[in-house]
C-alpha cells in the first residue's frame, strides 16, 4: 500500500462527500458531538474546500490541510490548525474514511504530513488530540512519535454527556 499527501483542489468535493458526512467519522473527531453540531452539507464542505486551498498562496497561512492518498485514491485529510508562528507550534488533525479504517494509513499519513510540516514551518512542538473514545487516534500519534500530556476532563460538552480528551505533543 503506497500512501501519499497532496493539496486539496475542488475537485476532491465529491469524494470528501462520499466519505466524511458519515456519523462515526465526524464523531470521531469530536465535529457532530454537541446539542447542535454543524450539518455537514455540499455547501459546508465547498466553503472549507474554498478556503483551505486560499490558504496555500499565504505566506503564514492559519492552516495546511492536505489529500491522504492511498493506492491513488482519496481516503481522507490532514492538517494543522492554530498555527502559532510565534512559539514554533501547531495542532494537528486527521480524518479517514470508515471504509479504509485499520489499515496503517492515518499512520503512514501523519509521519509524512510531519515531514512535509518541518519543511514547510519552523516546528518545534506538534499537537495532537483525540477524545478517550477513540484510542486508535491515540495510537496513531503514539505511533509517530507523540506522547501522552495528559486528560482534559470535560473538555467537550456532548448532547447528554461531557467527553474527556486526551492531549498528546511531540517536540521536535
Amino acid at each position: 500500500m503506497k500512501v501519499t499527501l497532496r493539496k486539496l483542489r475542488m475537485s476532491d468535493l465529491n469524494r470528501i462527500m462520499e466519505m466524511f458526512p458519515d456519523p462515526e467519522v465526524t464523531s470521531a473527531i469530536g465535529l457532530t458531538l454537541s446539542e447542535n453540531p454543524p450539518k455537514i452539507t455540499r455547501e459546508f464542505e465547498k466553503k472549507w474546500l474554498k478556503k483551505a486551498i486560499k490558504e496555500y498562496m499565504k505566506k503564514k497561512p492559519s492552516s495546511y490541510n492536505l489529500a491522504i492518498i492511498s493506492d491513488g485514491i482519496h481516503v481522507g485529510n490532514v492538517g494543522a490548525y492554530k498555527i502559532d508562528y510565534e512559539n514554533d507550534l501547531v495542532a494537528v488533525g486527521y480524518w479517514i474514511g470508515k471504509a479504509y479504517w485499520g489499515r496503517g494509513i492515518a499512520t503512514m499519513a501523519l509521519k509524512l504530513f510531519i515531514n512535509e510540516l518541518n519543511k514547510k514551518f519552523k516546528i518545534k512542538r506538534i499537537e495532537g488530540f483525540a477524545f478517550t473514545f477513540n484510542p486508535a487516534s491515540m495510537r496513531v500519534m503514539e505511533k509517530c512519535g507523540f506522547k501522552l500530556e495528559g486528560i482534559k476532563r470535560s473538555a467537550k460538552k456532548g448532547k447528554n454527556k461531557f467527553y474527556d480528551e486526551c492531549q498528546l505533543a511531540k517536540i521536535q
